[in-house]
C-alpha cells in the first residue's frame, strides 16, 4: 500500500483527476442554474439574485480564503473547503424554500471559486507541462456540461447536485495525491527575508493593478452574464435543454487547442494584446446575441467566441499579475482580481436579469456590448510590460 501511495503522490494521474472532476463539478453545480431555477418556476430576477449572492459571498470571502491559505498551507485549507462543497451540495437538493437554496447554492459558489486561484496555479507549478496539466480542466467542464444537460433531461433536476457530490470525492482524491513545486511567491519570501517587508497595501496603491482591476471587473462581468444566460437563451430559441447543453459542451472544447499550445504563442505575445484579443471577441459573441440573429449564426459564434477568450484571460491574467504584482504577494494578487471578478458577475447579473424581464434577452447583449466596448478602450490606454520574459508556460 505505502509503495501504492508513492507512486500517485504527485503523479499526472493525480492531475488529472483533481482538474477533470473539479471543473466536471463546477459544471454541474452552475451550467444549469437558469434553466434549473425557471424550471422550477423562478424568473430571471431570481437567477440574477442566486448568482448575485453567490458571487456576493465570494467576493467578500476571497482574500479571508486567501489569507488563510497562507496561514494554514493550500492542502488543509482547500480539502476542507471540497468536505464542505459536498454537504452544500446536499443542501440545495434539500432547500425547504428559495432563499436556503440560494445560501446553499452560494456556499458552493464562494468555496468553489476560492479554491480556483490555487487550482489554476497549480498547473504552473506541477512537474508537468501547463498544457497537459490544464486540458483535463476544459475536458472536465465540457463533459460536466454534457452531462448536466442529460441528467437533467434524463433523471431529475435535483440529480445534478446529487452527481456532484459523487465528482467532488474524486476531486478530493486527486488533489490530496498532488504535490506542487513551491510557489513562487514562497521561495521569494524565503529568498528575501532582509528585504523590505510587503502587505496588501502594496496592492492597494499599486496603479497598474488597480487598473487592471477595473478591466477584470468588465470582462468577467460581461462573460458572466453571459454564462449565467446563454443556457436560457439557447432554449428560448426552441432548443431542449440536452440539445443547448451539448452545444455549450463543444463550445467549452474549442479551448482546448489554446490551452494545449499555450507553451508556443503565451510567452511570446505581449500581455496587452491578449487581452485586446479576449476583450474583441467577446464582443463579437455580444454582437452576434444582440442583434439576435439566426440560430446557426447564434451556434458557430457560441463555438467560436464563449470559451476561447475566457480561458486565454484566466491565463493572461496569470501573466500581467505575475508582471505587474510583487512576486511575494502574487496568491494575494490573485485572490484580489478573483474578488473583483465577482464583483463584476454581480452588477452585470443584476441588471442583465432585470433587462430579460423587461425586454427579454437580445437588450441584456447589447446592454453587454456597450459594457465590452468600455473595457476594449480601456485595454488600448493600459501600459502594461509584455510579460514575455516570465515563462510561466514555456
Amino acid at each position: 500500500m505505502d509503495r501504492l501511495i508513492a507512486r500517485y503522490t504527485n503523479s499526472y494521474l493525480s492531475y488529472v483527476l483533481m482538474y477533470l472532476f473539479y471543473n466536471i463539478s463546477f459544471a454541474l453545480f452552475s451550467a444549469m442554474l437558469s434553466v434549473y431555477l425557471i424550471g422550477k418556476g423562478y424568473s430571471a430576477s431570481d437567477v440574477s439574485l442566486c448568482v448575485s449572492v453567490g458571487s456576493l459571498a465570494a467576493m467578500v470571502t476571497q482574500p479571508v480564503i486567501g489569507g488563510l491559505t497562507d496561514r494554514f498551507g493550500m492542502r488543509p485549507v482547500n480539502l476542507t473547503m471540497f468536505g464542505i462543497v459536498c454537504l452544500a451540495a446536499l443542501g440545495v437538493v434539500l432547500a425547504p424554500n428559495f432563499m436556503m437554496l440560494v445560501g446553499a447554492w452560494a456556499i458552493i459558489n464562494l468555496l468553489m471559486n476560492g479554491a480556483n486561484p490555487v487550482v489554476e496555479r497549480m498547473a504552473t507549478s506541477s512537474p508537468y507541462d501547463y498544457g497537459k496539466v490544464r486540458m483535463w480542466g476544459t475536458i472536465g467542464f465540457a463533459c460536466g456540461t454534457q452531462l448536466s444537460g442529460v441528467i437533467y433531461d434524463a433523471i431529475s433536476p435535483d440529480a445534478l447536485f446529487i452527481t456532484m457530490i459523487v465528482t467532488m470525492l474524486l476531486c478530493i482524491l486527486g488533489f490530496w495525491g498532488t504535490q506542487p513545486r513551491l510557489a513562487e511567491a514562497e521561495e521569494a519570501s524565503i529568498e528575501a527575508d532582509d528585504a523590505e517587508p510587503v502587505s496588501m497595501k502594496d496592492l492597494l496603491t499599486n496603479k497598474k493593478f488597480l487598473y487592471y482591476l477595473a478591466l477584470q471587473v468588465i470582462f468577467v462581468g460581461v462573460t458572466g452574464a453571459v454564462y449565467s444566460f446563454a443556457p436560457a437563451f439557447l432554449t428560448s430559441k426552441g432548443l431542449d435543454p440536452s440539445l443547448a447543453s451539448t452545444i455549450l459542451a463543444v463550445a467549452t472544447l474549442c479551448e482546448l487547442p489554446f490551452i494545449i499550445f499555450s507553451s508556443k504563442y503565451m510567452d511570446k505575445v505581449p500581455n496587452k494584446v491578449l487581452l485586446l484579443v479576449c476583450f474583441a471577441l467577446v464582443a463579437v459573441q455580444m454582437v452576434t446575441y444582440g442583434l439576435d440573429l439566426p440560430l446557426p449564426v447564434i451556434i458557430v459564434i457560441t463555438l467560436l467566441c464563449k470559451h476561447p477568450p475566457v480561458i486565454v484571460n484566466i491565463m493572461a491574467n496569470m501573466k500581467v499579475v505575475n508582471t505587474i504584482v510583487d512576486a511575494r504577494l502574487q496568491i494575494s494578487g490573485l485572490a484580489l482580481v478573483k474578488a473583483c471578478q465577482s464583483f463584476g458577475t454581480i452588477v452585470s447579473n443584476n441588471i442583465g436579469g432585470r433587462i430579460v424581464d423587461a425586454s427579454g434577452y437580445p437588450p441584456m447583449f447589447l446592454f453587454l456590448l456597450a459594457a465590452i466596448a468600455v473595457g476594449l478602450v480601456g485595454v488600448v490606454f493600459f501600459q502594461v510590460p509584455s510579460g514575455n520574459d516570465k515563462k510561466l508556460f514555456s
